[in-house]
């Protein structure tokens, strides 16, 4: 499919994922000026029977119609173009840069209560749209929900509705059935799994991800333990988490779906009534407002006084390669035989601890390319496979997204822990093939000191540039 241009005009570039309903490319936009990146979901149905293709054709153009609706939602990516082709259908939309919240919700890493309250208050007002327009997601997941990097806010992705048109099956008669329920499992509640999906559906898998941020454990495989009467979760022993917020996830997941919250609107009313008994009392008379203020004026004095770090480019003149790094606060450490040609570069900060034995670096590395994998997905596989082979008791996140790139190709993003010691570690890989080799880019941090230097070391991997041959 790399380079095959479809509806005339859109032209793909990337495989970015494959699942049960179809595959996911990105492609760039022929028919329009600078020709911009968007994103391209095929759709095969499972059957190609004229009675299957006539109906699944009427379904798909209704369930397009609501997604055209849904884009003009500012935190919903816009439809550009739906067809079909070849007797499988498409979808167009615009492509959103930034990141999804399985980049977020790490294995093993509880967010805080506040975090978690924000999180849900968030997804909840773009859900509350959604429903509005009468139509269920029912596909939502961490991997789902993307936080737009220009601003920072919630995106709501990949709805389900269109994936079930692809598994309708209609017989002779005319009657449809579905033959397999759209969703995640983990995510979704028993009537969804048995093709009944309501809006509590929904409403349901936003609070299994508010109790995967709480716990920092992955609703599928393996999951939460449920009670053997009841078939309700089991999760609090796993959070720290106030008996108010609690009972809210706890209504938002019943077993029965009429237990539930009959609306989002009713969620996040609760929600809203938490944040503000949580919210601090005003302090806004004499002393106690010279105590809010002072540390903000003390910040605000510091940032403005704060010397800018000096930025140095460091050009691999053997490789074709350039990236950007503040050398006032970090340095390269060049291996000795060569000028990074399957060799590495390593950054790391000029003022790390030297009591602090853990590791911190970001590492560049490149390599030709195995003639027998000759896709970006290929090699992120085997680049999984490899880390899961080196770190067998650690979770490896696939972070990989619509909008993941590495000198403006497209790229695969693994995110995983690892012990080395007494060292608890986080890492962050990202990849990209070029000219026939692998290009690739390692962050590890020690995890409590991962966050401080994420923001530095992102802008370092976004300068990344390899030059055209």
């Amino acid at each position: 499919m790399i380079g095959q241009i479809l509806g005339g005009r859109y032209q793909i570039t990337a495989q970015l994922g494959q699942g049960g309903f179809g595959i996911t490319y990105t492609a760039i936009d022929t028919g329009r000026p600078g020709t911009p990146q968007c994103i391209v979901k095929q759709f095969k149905p499972m059957s190609v029977s004229l009675y299957t293709l006539t109906n699944a054709k009427r379904l798909f153009d209704t369930e397009a119609e609501k997604l055209e609706r849904l884009g003009n939602h500012d935190q919903i990516p816009r439809l550009l173009a739906f067809f079909e082709e070849n007797q499988q259908f498409y979808i167009v939309q615009e492509y959103i840069e930034g990141h999804d919240l399985a980049q977020e919700l790490i294995s093993g890493q509880k967010l805080s209560e506040a975090i978690v309250i924000q999180l849900l208050q968030d997804i909840l007002e773009v859900l509350n749209f959604v429903h509005e327009q009468k139509l269920i997601h029912r596909d939502l997941k961490p991997s789902n929900i993307r936080r737009r990097k220009s601003d920072g806010k919630i995106i709501l992705i990949d709805f389900g509705a269109v994936k079930e048109v692809t598994t309708q099956f209609v017989n002779a008669q005319g009657q449809t059935s579905l033959t397999v329920a759209v969703g995640t499992h983990g995510y979704i509640p028993s009537e969804q799994t048995n093709g009944k999906p309501t809006f509590q559906s929904d409403i349901y898998a936003v609070g299994i991800i508010a109790i995967q941020a709480l716990t920092g454990i992955n609703p599928y495989p393996g999951g939460f333990s449920t009670d053997s009467k009841t078939g309700e979760i089991i999760w609090r022993n796993h959070a720290q988490v106030s008996s108010k917020l609690a009972n809210i996830i706890d209504k938002m997941v019943r077993y029965d779906y009429r237990q539930r919250y009959q609306s989002v609107n009713e969620v996040l009313q609760a929600i809203k009534t938490l944040s503000r008994k949580s919210s601090p009392k005003k302090l806004w008379f004499g002393a106690g407002l010279l105590v809010l203020i002072t540390p903000i004026i003390f910040w605000i004095f510091s940032q403005v006084n704060k010397p800018k770090p000096i930025v140095t480019t460091y050009d691999g003149v053997n490789t074709g390669i350039t990236i950007k790094y503040p050398s006032s606060e970090w340095q390269p450490i060049k291996p000795p035989g060569g000028d990074f040609e399957d060799e590495v570069i390593k950054f790391v900060p000029k003022n790390q601890n030297q009591q602090n034995n853990c590791l911190l670096e970001v590492v560049i590395n490149s390599h030709e390319l195995p003639k027998k994998l000759l896709s970006l997905d290929e090699f992120k596989n085997e680049a999984l496979k490899q880390i899961q082979k080196n770190n067998p008791n650690q979770q490896v996140t696939d972070a990989s997204q619509q909008s993941t790139t590495l000198s403006k190709f497209p790229a695969y993003k693994l995110t995983y822990t690892r012990q080395d010691g007494e060292c608890k570690l986080q890492a962050m890989e990202i990849g990209t093939l070029r000219n026939g080799k692998a290009y690739f880019i390692t962050y590890t941090a020690e995890e409590k000191e991962y966050n401080k230097y994420l923001e530095v070391v992102e802008e370092m991997i976004n300068s990344f540039e390899i030059k055209a041959e």
